[in-house]
Order: C-alpha cells, then sequence, then structure tokens
C-alpha cells in the first residue's frame, strides 16, 4: 500500500517567511544606523547609562570640534576621516563634562516617527524624553551623514506646535545647505 503524496507547500516555510520577515524588521528598526530614529536612541540609551563611548559613537564629528580647537582648521572631509580620533576624544570630553551629572532613575525615550523626516544627507528626528513613563521634555535632532552612517549634529528643545508646522519643505533647505559645505 503505497501512501499518497502530499501537494502544497511545506508548512516550515511560513515560518521560515515569518522569522525572516521579524529579523529584517529587528535590523531596520534597531540596528540600522543609518536609520536616524535608531542613532538618536542608541545615543539616548547610552547616556541615560552613563555610557559616553556609545553617546560619542552616535555624535557627528562636526558637534565634537566645537569643543577641540585643534580640529577648527581641518575641512570637513578630513573631519570625517579622523572620526576614531575625534571620537575618542568626544568620549572623553563628555565623560568629564557629565562626572556629576545625576540623571533620574527611570528616564527613557520615545521618538515620535511622524514627525521625522529625512533626506538623503541629513533628517530631523523628534522624540519625547520620559521619566518614570511621564513626560519630561520635547526635542528634536539634527542628523548628518557621514560615510553612510547618520549622526547627532545637534539638538534642541521643541514644543508640539513647533512640531506641528513642520513640512517637508524644512529638510531639503536644510540639506541644501549641508551639501553646500561638505562640497557635494
Amino acid at each position: 500500500m503505497d501512501k499518497p503524496v502530499e501537494r502544497g507547500v511545506p508548512k516550515i516555510l511560513f515560518l521560515l517567511i515569518i522569522l525572516i520577515l521579524a529579523a529584517m524588521y529587528y535590523y531596520a528598526a534597531y540596528r540600522d544606523h543609518s536609520n536616524p530614529e535608531v542613532a538618536v536612541r542608541d545615543f539616548y540609551n547610552g547616556y541615560f547609562q552613563k555610557d559616553y563611548e556609545t553617546v560619542a559613537q552616535n555624535l557627528s564629528v562636526f558637534w565634537g570640534v566645537q569643543f577641540m580647537p585643534e580640529y577648527m582648521l581641518m575641512s570637513p572631509q578630513e573631519l570625517i576621516e579622523d572620526r576614531p580620533a575625534i571620537e575618542k576624544k568626544m568620549g572623553d570630553f563628555i565623560s568629564r563634562v557629565e562626572a556629576e551629572t545625576k540623571i533620574p532613575a527611570g528616564m527613557s525615550i520615545k521618538i515620535l516617527p511622524k514627525y521625522t523626516q529625512r533626506a538623503e544627507n541629513t533628517a530631523l528626528v523628534a522624540y519625547e524624553l520620559k521619566e518614570k513613563n511621564k513626560p519630561a521634555g520635547m526635542e528634536m535632532a539634527l542628523l548628518l551623514k557621514e560615510k553612510n552612517r547618520m549622526y547627532i549634529l545637534k539638538m534642541m528643545a521643541v514644543n508640539q506646535e513647533q512640531l506641528q508646522q513642520l513640512n517637508g519643505n524644512d529638510i531639503s533647505d536644510l540639506e541644501q545647505s549641508f551639501q553646500e559645505m561638505l562640497g557635494q
């Protein structure tokens, strides 16, 4: 007696598809450093844990050189090439400045993705800082792409009204000014 051959798609294939999609989502949401929201989240998670190496890894070299006069005369391309040395000095600088800072327990960050604006070399990311799940303030970060990765250039406090006024033209104006600065 022969057993009839089952026809159709193997059930394991459905499980593999779900696992692959979940892995792709995880990578895009939490590990893809070309994603500006990941850079902001990593920066603040490092800051809340006093991991200043991680903080420095998510800051633009252009943020760091404002505190390091020895780099002021270098071109943007030279600064980006010298990132490892600048990053180390930024980490040391931040750890000295923040040595006495007391970070309240239960601090977290909530990215507000509906306000995120992206262009090829720049991005704006809005987020809410929370203390024990209660709002503690809102900020927006301006990010700049250096070697295919987004880094925080500037952070500024914002309110809901300011966020509502953002439009798609905001990022294109920033993009143009940074292309000129970087000589692109």
